[in-house]
Formats: structure tokens, sequence, C-alpha cells
């Protein structure tokens, strides 16, 4: 299981904005990704802060738990031969935690994702879609947390006469829009 910490900026977007941005870089054609998230039936990893998802792109598929870290995101990563929340690393992963199965899906997102590298991280342009709603927002995922790096992100975000203010997280946003359909 591959570990790291996630450094990233985020912001929402309108349409106009996303294409404006869209413009200004040399970002990659878009490859869909389709994200399902889970969680224990006591939801035990929410109450942790934690975030548990598969992510399919093209038949392949990867798991991912977020956890809150020190100036980031603790990600914990790893390849599946399929999609299944019950594979053994990963329930030997939640076992140290003692998180047990079941673990049920909470939602899907399918993403839209495009991707240009700079010098300070990885920028990514996403168009998402959640059970019948939909948003836009661009993320840097930094390689390191530098002021240079957030200075770089806000002066391009201008450029596009956005304002930053940092997003939720697609899975916060996915919950969001789900309670939205239930009310």
């Amino acid at each position: 299981m591959k570990e790291n910490l996630e450094i990233e900026l985020k912001c929402l977007l309108t349409h106009d904005q996303f294409e404006c941005l869209l413009q200004k870089m040399n970002f990659s054609m878009p490859k869909i990704q389709v994200n399902t998230y889970y969680d224990t039936p006591f939801h035990d990893l929410q109450k942790r802060h934690w975030m548990c998802r598969i992510r399919e792109v093209k038949n392949k598929y990867e798991f991912t738990l977020k956890t809150p870290g020190d100036g980031g995101l603790n990600e914990f990563e790893c390849s599946l031969d399929e999609h299944n929340i019950h594979d053994p690393m990963i329930l030997d992963l939640f076992a140290h935690s003692n998180i047990f199965p079941p673990l049920e899906p909470l939602g899907k997102t399918t993403t839209h994702r495009r991707k240009f590298v700079d010098e300070f991280g990885e920028w990514c342009l996403d168009f998402n879609e959640f059970d019948g709603f939909s948003d836009f927002e661009v993320e840097y995922e930094l390689f390191e947390y530098l002021p240079e790096a957030q200075q770089r992100f806000t002066e391009v975000l201008k450029s596009c006469d956005v304002e930053y203010k940092q997003a939720k997280t697609k899975f916060e946003r996915m919950l969001t829009y789900k309670k939205k359909i239930v009310d």
C-alpha cells in the first residue's frame, strides 16, 4: 500500500471560468473516472473524518483512503484487480484501525478530468457529475507546500476572474447533493 501526503488547493468554477482556464494552459484531453465512496453502516469512517473510495479509469481500479494529516491529507492507495471493497488488503488496513466490514457504497461521482503539470504540481480541471447535479472545479495538487505555489494558483485564477475560495471535497459535495435529493 502506497502512502503519501496530499496537499491540494481547489476551487469551484462557473462554466465560463472553466473555459477560460482551459485556454490558459495546455491541459490533456479529458479522461473519465468513476469514484464510488464507501463507509460502514454506522458511518465509522465519517466519524473519523476519513474518506474511502474505489476509482475506476478504463477498467483499472484504485483504492484510496484519505485521513487527516499534518498540512494535508494522508493518502493510502493501492491498485486492485477488480472493483472489490472487501479485498483482503483493504480489510487488513481497516482491521488495524478497528474498522470492520461490511463497507457499503454511499454514492458515486463521475469526473471528466484534464491535467497539466508545472513546476509546483499537477493542475486538474474537472467537470463532475453527481446523480443529477454537476459542477466545475480546478484542483492544484502540490508536490510540496510552497508559498510561491499558492501565489501561482491565485494569480492564474484571477486571470480568469476567479476568486480563490477552498472548495469542499467531491466526497463532501456528493453527500450534500444526495441530501438535496432526499429533502
